[in-house]
C-alpha cells in the first residue's frame, strides 16, 4: 500500500467523520428547536389559560412565574439550536448546559411522567453526547 492510498483512506475517513458529526449536530439542533418551541407554547398556555393547569399542585411559586420561566428557557433553547447550526461555541455550551439540566429535571419527574421522562432523558442524553463527542467543528 503506497503513500497515496494511505492519504486517500485518511481523507475518506475524515470526510465520513465530518458527515457523521454534521448529522449528530443537526439532530441536536432539531431537538433543541422542538423542545424550545414546546416550552414556549407551554409558557404561553400557562399565562393565558390557567384552567389548563392545576395551580394548587405547584410546590413553589405561582403559575405566572413558571410560565415566564418556560418561555425564557424555550427561547434560549431555540437560540442554542441556531448557534449549533452555525457551529458557534456558545451553541455547544448552551446545548450542553440545557441538555444536562433537562436530564436532571426529567430524572426528578420520573415518578410523575415515567414514559415521557424516559424519552426526554434519552433525547437529552443524545443531545449532550452529540455536542460533546461530535463538537470538534465548533469555533
Amino acid at each position: 500500500m503506497g503513500a497515496g492510498t494511505q492519504f486517500r483512506e485518511d481523507r475518506e475517513t475524515a470526510r465520513a467523520r465530518a458527515h457523521r458529526d454534521t448529522n449528530w449536530l443537526n439532530f441536536a439542533a432539531a431537538y433543541l428547536i422542538a423542545a424550545g418551541s414546546m416550552a414556549v407554547i407551554w409558557g404561553i398556555v400557562a399565562l393565558a389559560n390557567k384552567q389548563a393547569f392545576a395551580e394548587d399542585g405547584l410546590v413553589w411559586s405561582k403559575l405566572n412565574l413558571w410560565g415566564w420561566i418556560a418561555i425564557g428557557v424555550g427561547l434560549v433553547q431555540v437560540l442554542a439550536a441556531l448557534f449549533v447550526i452555525q457551529r458557534r461555541f456558545a451553541g455547544q455550551w448552551l446545548a450542553g448546559v440545557f441538555a444536562g439540566l433537562g436530564i436532571l429535571v426529567h430524572f426528578l419527574t420520573l415518578g410523575a411522567y415515567p414514559v415521557w421522562s424516559v424519552i426526554a432523558l434519552v433525547t437529552n442524553g443524545l443531545v449532550l453526547w452529540a455536542v460533546t463527542a461530535h463538537g470538534e467543528s465548533f469555533d
